[in-house]
């Protein structure tokens, strides 16, 4: 079964506690309500606002808040900005370390299954979350 890793899954739960607030929350909070790591998520928000989800300020009321709407966040592009491979096997990235391409039989219908799986998750957003 297809499986988001720790990464996805925790940005996720960032993003929508986010959207919940509408408004700034720290690390520290975020981390404190979900029970999710905090240096983790620290690293997971910093890979966030490097995609334009999210920014952050500074100061007392600090933290991080949402860039874009709810709605425009699909969980493809969570998946995208957290992992460093989003397909589903390798044969179905752009990396060519198949050994069997020339003989293999699956090639065309893992993409096309890698092709479902991104519309699947294209058409989910944090929104949809909520």
């Amino acid at each position: 079964m297809l499986r988001l890793s720790k990464r996805v899954e925790y940005g996720l739960v960032a993003l929508q506690h986010l959207a919940k607030r509408g408004d700034v929350a720290t690390v520290r909070e975020i981390s404190d309500e979900n029970n999710i790591s905090y240096d983790l998520l620290a690293k997971i928000m910093q890979d966030l606002k490097r995609d334009g989800m999210i920014y952050s300020s500074q100061g007392v009321r600090g933290g991080y808040a949402l860039m874009l709407a709810p709605n425009q966040i699909p969980v493809t592009r969570v998946v995208d900005a957290l992992e460093d491979q989003s397909t589903i096997t390798e044969c179905t990235s752009d990396h060519e370390s198949c050994t069997r391409e020339g003989a293999c039989t699956i090639q065309g219908p893992m993409h096309r299954l890698q092709e479902q799986v991104e519309r699947v998750l294209n058409s989910v957003t944090i929104a949809q979350l909520l």
